[in-house]
């Protein structure tokens, strides 16, 4: 029998959760709780395609994966502090890392060591280029000169940048 990738309530399906040699890893948790993170990745089929899309570009340009985190939980209901996130219309990435460390582990500040700038800024441009993209929020003020005010600040987004796209019609 054929599996069939996840879908929630709204028809919203699951971001794929350990594609083969995919460019980007999984992460997060729903309310602290280990192995949850995928509860909250059900996308808009518009934020699915741009994430496949920034993955493919990324694929041809880096060998270092980015990490997906939260998008929405099924039928889009509020939950840990995240006001947004509701839609599946926005999403949460890991800056990159100079090592190639992934997964749950693999969390990172724009003031740790380990901090690739210049590659987070590749990466961001990708998804601020795509003429989907509304939003994104990132604190570091290098990858915002960089990207030439494409990129803004909001508090909680130092070890993670929210990428929110146009609202679907």
């Amino acid at each position: 029998m054929l599996e069939v990738q996840p879908k929630d309530t709204r028809g919203y399906f699951m971001l794929p959760q350990a594609p083969e040699d995919a460019a980007y890893y999984v992460y997060g948790n729903v309310g602290g709780r280990k192995n949850t993170g995928h509860l909250a990745q059900y996308a808009h089929s518009n934020l699915l395609s741009l994430i496949f899309h920034v993955e493919r570009e990324w694929q041809a340009i880096s060998d270092r994966k980015f990490g997906i985190g939260n998008i929405s939980i099924d039928g889009g209901l509020p939950y840990d502090k995240h006001k947004s996130h509701q839609k599946g219309i926005e999403v949460d990435c890991r800056p990159i890392r100079k090592d190639q460390l992934t997964g749950q582990a693999a969390r990172v500040s724009r003031f740790d060591d380990v901090y690739d700038c210049e590659q987070t800024i590749k990466l961001i441009r990708l998804f601020v280029e795509h003429p989907m993209v509304k939003v994104v929020y990132f604190n570091d003020d290098k990858v915002q000169q960089a990207l030439g005010g494409r990129v803004r600040s909001l508090i909680g987004h130092d070890d993670h940048f929210h990428a929110k796209i146009r609202e679907p019609k």
